[in-house]
């Protein structure tokens, strides 16, 4: 009769093991969709930013432009302040447009990283 017990604590100790095993797989799998979850997830919030981000660049620039183009300047005004208004808005405009193309290759390099494989597809 002792031997039977002992029998079958051993199989109920194996059927725990397998159990345990069977478990951590099953953690380690769950926990492995969360973190691509998490990239993914990471990923769409920052590509997000970047659309705004390149919006309201191209919007600011946009704007800018239209008041170079739509301001009434007068005949009596400094020439200096003239150049100085031309200038300034001008460094706007380019710079804005700059931003936007930057916002724009940067949105194209987020969405080519690979949220399964995390793994960045550029050459370093």
């Amino acid at each position: 009769m002792m031997g039977f017990a002992a029998g079958m604590e051993m199989a109920d100790m194996a059927w725990e093991v397998k159990c345990r095993e069977e478990d951590m797989k099953q953690r380690a799998l769950e926990n492995e969709r969360h973190a691509i979850d998490d990239a993914r997830r990471a990923v769409d919030e920052k590509a997000e930013q970047l659309k705004v981000l390149a919006n309201q660049s191209a919007l600011f620039a946009g704007f800018s432009m239209v008041v170079l183009v739509e301001s009434n300047i007068t005949k009596e005004i400094n020439p200096i302040l003239l150049t100085v208004f031309g200038g300034v808005t001008a460094s706007v405009i380019a710079l804005m447009l700059i931003s936007s193309l930057n916002s724009t290759y940067m949105l194209v390099a987020i969405l080519r990283y690979d949220c399964v494989n995390r793994d960045v597809p550029f050459d370093e």
